[in-house]
């Protein structure tokens, strides 16, 4: 397929034409090299719009099998993360080491076996997997450090010193990007075989062009599980398994477009 951007240059009259770029585009390319147009990859496969409705499509008519998973996680993980929330809002060391154990439990179905579709959740699968949670804890414990510095350089927590207002915006941007950025770090680490750290800095690396549709995909699981929730917490026996699934599949397109490989 060849690049339809548009180039301009300058003729030997000294006129500005405009040409077509007609560069012979690579299938995974997400730019072209030449004149920098976007390619279709951007609002195709790697649009975080495209990978939900994709995703929706593909688990609406099945949703039926995953509600036995849905209700061990959201009666176990998620309802021991809420409570641990709850009850020690006002105790942030406290409630850091707690969630620091319960987080990795809402992460163990991200190392499930790909192709969650056609292999719908089970909770036998999830105790299986429980061999992972070391991996999980130190990717949450290393989450739990990054915001803890924020919090100590922008909102001078512990320094008891008299910080810049405009620093408060500055940890909510970096806790926005830090979240883009680590969208596929749980899948990567497992399929991949990494350690934490080592995914963190490939998936760092990987979403260069991708990062605002990653931060696009966990900001709609954010909102789509905020209704879910809001429909008396029942929504969630849908939204929780359907943002397992948009995640699995956006690490799947970013895998397929080779932008892991480093």
């Amino acid at each position: 397929m060849k690049c339809k951007g548009k180039i301009k240059r300058t003729n030997k009259s000294g006129r500005t034409e405009v040409q077509i770029c007609n560069y012979e585009l690579s299938e995974h390319d997400i730019f072209c090299p030449k004149c920098g147009e976007p390619t279709a990859a951007l609002s195709g496969p790697l649009s975080a719009k495209e990978n939900w409705k994709s995703a929706w499509k593909e688990f609406k008519p099945i949703k039926g099998k995953y509600l036995p998973f849905s209700i061990f996680i959201i009666l176990t993980a998620f309802l021991f993360t809420a409570l641990a929330v709850y009850f020690t809002m006002s105790n942030y060391w406290l409630q850091n080491t707690i969630l620091l154990f319960i987080i990795p439990l809402t992460l163990i179905p991200l190392s499930f076996d790909a192709d969650f579709i056609s292999k719908p959740f089970t909770i036998e699968n999830y105790f299986k997997s429980l061999k992972y949670y070391p991996k999980f804890f130190v990717f949450v414990f290393i989450n739990i450090v990054y915001f803890l510095f924020l919090k100590i350089v922008c909102d001078g927590f512990m320094l008891n010193i008299v910080i810049d207002p405009i620093l408060h915006l500055v940890r909510f941007i970096m806790i926005l990007y830090w979240i883009a950025i680590v969208v596929p770090v749980p899948i990567l680490m497992i399929r991949k075989r990494m350690n934490p750290f080592k995914a963190i800095v490939v998936a760092y690396k990987a979403g260069t062009e991708t990062r605002w549709q990653q931060f696009f995909v966990a900001v709609i699981g954010f909102l789509v599980n905020i209704v879910g929730a809001a429909l008396l917490g029942l929504g969630l026996l849908i939204t929780i398994p359907l943002t397992y699934i948009a995640l699995e599949k956006y690490y799947l397109n970013m895998d397929e477009f080779e932008l892991f490989e480093l």
